[in-house]
């Protein structure tokens, strides 16, 4: 579990007239699940992915747990990231598939078979294990994409709208899955969404995003109010 203080970010494409990400600042407490919620193009995935690395920001520093990673490479930040995309290996296990990063990352083999055993244990997979990706439903290759991200316990998690390709009975199940794991792992975690109802049930807070512009951060009992506000300022 990480603190995250993300201080005066901004981001801009290249070729863009006005940013994509306005400064903003915000602070995410260790073990926190914050929402990022906006709609399509509101600057959501541009600050996971300048959180994990894969965007470098205009201005501004990204510190984890204190320390400056604002320039630090990917593989040096210890932020996990789930796509909404499964991004299995197809030929691989389960088992085998939960594993990989561990063994990229040169944990012995006692201890990834632990951590894979543990994580399945807990979210329900123990059985299929050994089955490979192509014979399980999507709801079960999107469990074990996210149980691949939560055997790394990395210091941060983060998701963009990780079940938008699932059919909305499966969303549902999923988003108290996410809950779930993330308040048993204790994960500090930040979750990108354009559905207000999972923000609301995800969420410590909610931090939410209009044209690029961090408008404020609430608790989810207040989420509404704030919604109404931004449709209209004269609410």
């Amino acid at each position: 579990m990480s603190t995250v203080s993300l201080n005066g970010l901004s981001h801009a494409y290249e070729n863009t007239v006005s940013p994509s990400v306005h400064p903003f600042n915000l602070f995410i407490d260790d073990g926190e699940f914050l929402v990022l919620y906006g709609p399509s193009g509101s600057g959501k995935s541009t600050i996971l992915r300048m959180l994990h690395g894969l965007e470098a920001p205009k201005t501004g520093s990204i510190l984890i747990d204190g320390l400056d990673v604002t320039h630090a490479a990917v593989n040096d930040r210890d932020v996990t990231l789930a796509l909404e995309s499964y991004a299995l290996y197809p030929h691989m296990s389960v088992r085998d598939n939960l594993g990989f990063a561990l063994r990229i990352d040169g944990l012995p083999a006692e201890e990834i078979a632990a951590r894979v055993e543990s994580v399945a244990e807990k979210i329900g997979l123990s059985a299929i294990l050994d089955a490979v990706p192509g014979d399980l439903s999507p709801l079960q290759r999107q469990t074990i994409a996210l149980a691949r991200a939560i055997v790394r316990q990395p210091k941060v998690l983060i998701m963009d709208e990780p079940i938008v390709n699932l059919v909305p009975e499966h969303q549902a199940d999923t988003v108290r899955l996410i809950k779930d794991l993330q308040q048993d792992f204790g994960l500090t975690t930040l979750y990108a969404t354009a559905n207000l109802a999972d923000a609301k049930v995800l969420a410590d807070r909610i931090a939410f995003l209009d044209h690029g512009r961090l408008i404020g951060v609430e608790e989810p009992e207040v989420a509404e109010a704030l919604v109404a506000s931004i449709a209209d300022p004269d609410v």
